[in-house]
């Protein structure tokens, strides 16, 4: 009699799992995503909403500049030299960023992968905050305050987009800047669990 309860024990615990695998059968794929989440069905959904964030939006601004500086220009002729100056204090400002419809964007070991196009300077502008001038002769061979600026702000203008030193630290806010808006991005859609790399193209800049 005691044999007989030993054989039916196993016998009674293998028709039980079978029982309980026939039972959780149809719920196999909501058990599965349960314990193994979607990963590639997430990255789909994801590069989805990116992709219609990008296509609506235009520019992200990564950063911005705001200095003051002097600039001196001397006035020259040939006989007598420098014949007069002009100083300006003035004040520049710029924002700096990307074009979003430029942006690369690929999957890559279940990992959204974007490289960014080089920053650019979206908008900038320059203004006189104190000019002195002091010519011994005409006037007409000076340059005018509005040149001096102009051609000063294409000097600020390359300086923050060429110079290694603005270049490292404008890619390294372009990163961040573009990080924080995807994950903005996807939390307001309900997305909470994503990985993605971030790299920025040499400086091909449109300025």
């Amino acid at each position: 009699m005691k044999k007989n309860r030993k054989t039916f024990g196993p016998i009674l615990s293998k028709a039980l799992t079978i029982l309980i695998v026939i039972i959780l059968l149809p719920f196999a794929n909501d058990l599965r995503r349960l314990i193994i989440p979607d990963v590639t069905g997430n990255i789909t959904t994801q590069i989805s909403i990116i992709k219609q964030k990008l296509e609506s939006s235009q520019r992200l601004e990564v950063t911005t500049v705001d200095e003051e500086a002097v600039l001196e220009s001397k006035t020259s002729v040939i006989i007598f030299g420098t014949v007069g100056t002009t100083t300006i204090r003035y004040r520049y400002t710029a924002s700096i960023g990307i074009d979003l419809s430029r942006v690369i964007m690929s999957v890559e070991n279940n990992r959204i992968i974007f490289i960014l196009p080089a920053p650019e300077v979206l908008n900038d502008g320059i203004e006189a905050l104190e000019i002195n001038k002091n010519n011994l002769f005409s006037k007409a061979i000076e340059k005018s305050v509005e040149t001096l600026l102009s051609e000063q702000r294409e000097k600020c203008r390359n300086q923050y987009l060429t110079e290694e030193k603005n270049q490292k630290m404008i890619k390294d806010d372009a990163v961040k800047a573009f990080h924080d808006t995807v994950c903005r991005w996807l939390e307001e859609s309900g997305e909470k669990h994503y990985e993605f790399d971030i790299s920025v193209l040499e400086n091909d800049a449109a300025v």
